[in-house]
């Protein structure tokens, strides 16, 4: 039987799991993408100890599967935190979602990379991240936090982190809170997030890609 673990912090599943469409969060980290082993190769050593390699399907790093990845990050950093809210904690939720708007961001370059065969060129990808106010605030956001200045921002404005928090949930856990000044608007960085991921859920759909 294949072996299913939580991608986030690797605790086992119950296998029934994977089958699901709405998955029960981790009891250890709250998170709710799963990882599933799909093939064992043994090997027995000179000194007759066996080992098990665990080898994961499809290895490919093209658009398709980043694009899984941005939607399962997307579910566990909107879920509730389970552990203490702490500095460390708060800090620790930043910088996932900082790597979050990275990976979404970078899903350009592999959507580029693959363009000449799916019926459009590198150059719509661009077009479509310059064009789409959600997409252009997050090249803003990644390049400002890479290169610490931006001369020329996408989005018209250059984004200010303006204040981290975390905020304690009616129904227990906490949540991440980044408020990012953007021009005369006051934006939450949870809301951006699942913005950017709908604008390019949009662009794969007029793309004929989902």
């Amino acid at each position: 039987m294949n072996a299913v673990t939580c991608t986030k912090c690797g605790t086992h599943r119950p296998p029934e799991l994977a089958q699901e469409a709405v998955r029960p969060p981790c009891p250890e980290c709250g998170g709710t993408s799963l990882t599933t082993e799909e093939s064992i190769v043994e090997s027995v050593s000179a000194s007759d100890s066996l080992q098990a390699e665990l080898i994961p399907g499809n290895q490919a790093r093209d658009w398709k599967q980043r694009w899984r990845l941005v939607e399962d990050e997307l579910q566990d950093i909107l879920h509730p935190h389970s552990e203490t809210m702490s500095s460390v904690s708060i800090h620790a939720a930043q910088q996932r979602l900082l790597s979050f708007f990275i990976l979404t961001y970078h899903l350009k370059d592999a959507l580029k990379e693959a363009a000449p065969g799916l019926g459009f060129s590198s150059s719509d990808v661009e077009d479509a991240i310059t064009n789409d106010a959600r997409l252009a605030l997050l090249a803003d956001l990644v390049n400002q936090d890479k290169h610490m200045r931006l001369s020329h921002p996408r989005s018209g404005t250059v984004p200010v982190i303006d204040q981290v928090s975390g905020v304690d949930r009616a129904g227990g856990g906490w949540q991440l809170s980044v408020r990012i000044k953007h021009g005369a608007s006051m934006l939450d960085g949870l809301a951006v997030a699942e913005d950017t991921v709908k604008a390019w859920r949009e662009k794969l759909t007029n793309w004929r890609l989902i």
